[in-house]
């Protein structure tokens, strides 16, 4: 870029008129130690000042050394082609009674000095009107004690060090870029007095901080994209006091998501964006502010929350949403990175209904937010009284218990289960007690004691909250029985079972395991089949019960009679040797001369002659074959036996 001094300016002016040349004479006044002093008087003409880009006057205009450009009163006109360059500060002031305009509709850079480090700020001071279409690279500050009118104009804060908002004035910008590449607190852009993006402008962060401190960023343009940032690193951050906090504040009309980029840097830098969906296209303003701490600092007390739904509050951050205008519902979405903060499924809200506590906003569903957070989502919130937001895990439903109203003492298995919407459960038996199986699940078994007492049973979440418990108590309805039994063999398959069961049994239940049953309290019993058999007793007095069993083995061989009286009564007719389990089967009669009156191989001899006639009474000698079909053991055998005929 070509350097011009003051003079040479003058003296590479084209021809003017006299007026002209009088009015630039009075408008530079003088140009000692690089500053530019633009200046009227109350008895001159009023001094003009124009730059356009043409052959004849200036494309570029700019100073080497540390320079100020003070417009002190005149008028100041840059075309829209235009570069001005000030390495230095910028100042536009009104010192009196005259119009003082500086409209700038080309490129103004205010840059700090390469040789000095002299700030390049804008200072807008003392009733002076700063105007125009044109954009304005700002190395340093802003600050605004006067009438910034931004019409369609761009500022770009693009410092590597801390900039600032300040002034008397809230300054309207309609373009508002942050860049550059400062990091720690030289990546900040802060406000020092709120300011505002007009209803047709644009908040650009890219990847810096806006810190607004106790002030508010407005947008008043309702687009819902008319806010834009690189994720996760640029955000609007903003601080507490219970007088007001900083806020990120946007105007909305239509029934859209809004984004609301908020974060901060100290003490941890985090980034946790909100979402807000107006219920219609009304007109509302939304402010929303991140908390980066435990809200208890804000008074906002995280032990505090009476609310039964609630189990856990979020103790890494918090957010403040507000709505000063409109009166439209909004659904409220809340970012969190379950690696950093862990998962939640609820939010809460500060002095809801019970005053200075966390009270549970009620359902919430599972949502995303760009880029990639999870997220919270209350839809159609109501209640802007307060504003302090907070993440929560909910308490699961209270489950409904089922258990029998009473047990007997010292008796096992007794069964508890739960309906209910979750899949674990923590369960609590009283002492003496013990909890076989089941332990977290809806069904449990209990092994009883000698005393009555109560069963509790909570529902756990998946994110590990606990349930108000439901209960009962449970009574003895009496003593419990212990079964047991001794058996004896008789003769093969002929048994003898013994009681030996404690605690005062009164009834007795048999299980032979071949499918016959007693009821006596110490039986017998013929077994017709051989092998394993299961025998059980149940033994019980009142409703009390238990039940002992044990496997028997049943020879193959029954006993061999050695009488048997085929008269027809239904006992002991038939001359019968069991022939289950056994191959090879065969039963030959004869009588005392040696003469075969029977023979068979599946049955008994039902006292009557191969010819069908009865047989005598007397004495009969058999020959039996048999083999195990279990032990190949060889069963044969022969003997005799009495034919009694009693009718």
């Amino acid at each position: 870029m070509k350097n011009y001094s003051i003079t040479t300016l003058l003296k590479n002016m084209l021809p003017l008129s006299d007026l002209f040349k009088k009015s630039w004479q009075l408008a530079i006044g003088k140009s000692e130690n690089n500053i530019l002093r633009l200046q009227t008087s109350s008895s001159q003409l009023l001094a003009i000042f124009f730059i356009f880009t043409s052959n004849w006057l200036l494309t570029s205009f700019s100073f080497a050394q540390p320079t100020i450009l003070y417009n002190n009163g005149a008028q100041f006109y840059t075309g829209p082609s235009s570069i001005v360059r000030v390495n230095g500060t910028f100042k536009n002031v009104n010192p009196g009674a005259n119009s003082n305009v500086f409209e700038q509709d080309g490129t103004m850079t205010i840059a700090t000095s390469t040789t000095s480090g002299m700030d390049g700020t804008v200072i807008l001071d003392v009733l002076s009107t700063l105007k125009g279409n044109g954009t304005y690279n700002v190395e340093k500050d802003w600050y605004n004690s006067a009438t910034f009118i931004a019409d369609n104009s761009t500022v770009e804060l693009y410092g590597d060090l801390q900039e600032y908002i300040g002034g008397s004035s809230v300054t309207t910008f309609n373009d508002l870029i942050l860049s550059g590449t400062g990091i720690n607190n030289n990546k900040k852009k802060t406000l020092l007095i709120s300011a505002k993006i007009g209803s047709n402008g644009t908040l650009t962060i890219n990847d810096r901080e806006l810190e607004t401190l106790l002030d508010t960023m407005y947008v008043l343009n309702p687009s819902p994209t008319c806010v834009t940032n690189v994720p996760d690193s640029g955000f609007v951050s903003g601080s507490f006091n219970t007088s007001g906090s900083g806020y990120l504040s946007r105007v909305t009309n239509t029934a859209t998501a809004y984004f609301f980029p908020t974060g901060a840097s100290a003490p941890q830098i985090r980034y946790r964006p909100v979402i807000l969906t107006p219920a219609s296209g009304n007109t509302n303003i939304y402010n929303v502010r991140l908390g980066n701490y435990n809200a208890s600092l804000d008074n906002f007390n995280t032990n505090n929350y009476v609310d039964s739904n609630l189990c856990a509050l979020n103790l890494a951050f918090y957010h403040q949403i507000t709505r000063s205008s409109g009166t439209d519902n909004v659904d409220i979405e809340i970012s969190y990175d379950p690696l950093a903060d862990g998962n939640w499924d609820g939010m809460a809200n500060w002095n809801l209904s019970i005053p200075l506590v966390w009270n549970s906003m009620g359902a919430v569903s599972p949502t995303s937010i760009p880029p990639s957070y999870s997220g919270v989502k209350k839809s159609s919130w109501t209640n802007f009284t307060n504003s302090p937001y907070i993440l929560s895990r909910l308490s699961p439903s209270k489950p409904i218990i089922s258990c029998p109203a009473s047990v007997c003492a010292n008796s096992p298995g007794n069964i508890f289960y739960v309906t209910g919407n979750d899949t674990s459960y923590a369960w609590i038996s009283p002492a003496g007690t013990t909890i076989t199986s089941g332990f977290d699940s809806d069904t449990v078994t209990i092994d009883w004691s000698t005393l009555p007492g109560l069963v509790s049973v909570s529902s756990i979440s998946a994110l590990g909250c606990m349930s108000i418990p439901d209960s009962c108590y449970v009574t003895l309805s009496g003593s419990q029985v212990q079964a047991q039994f001794s058996s004896e063999t008789l003769e093969n398959h002929y048994y003898n079972f013994t009681d030996l069961s404690t605690g005062g049994a009164t009834e007795w239940v048999w299980d032979f395991g071949d499918g016959q049953t007693s009821n006596l309290q110490d039986p017998s019993h013929i077994y017709l089949a051989c092998g394993s058999q299961k025998i059980c007793l149940t033994a019980s007095i009142d409703a009390c019960a238990d039940t002992s069993c044990t496997d028997m083995v049943v020879n193959e061989l029954a006993i061999i009679p050695n009488v048997f009286s085929p008269d027809g009564d239904g006992i002991n007719d038939i001359f019968y040797i069991n022939n289950i389990c056994l191959e090879g089967y065969k039963l030959e009669i004869y009588n005392r001369w040696g003469m075969k009156v029977f023979e068979s191989n599946v049955g008994g001899w039902d006292g009557y002659t191969a010819a069908g006639k009865k047989a005598d009474a007397g004495t009969y000698y058999y020959i039996f074959k048999g083999i195990s079909i279990i032990s190949s053991k060889d069963y044969s055998t022969k003997g005799s036996v009495t034919l009694v005929r009693n009718k």
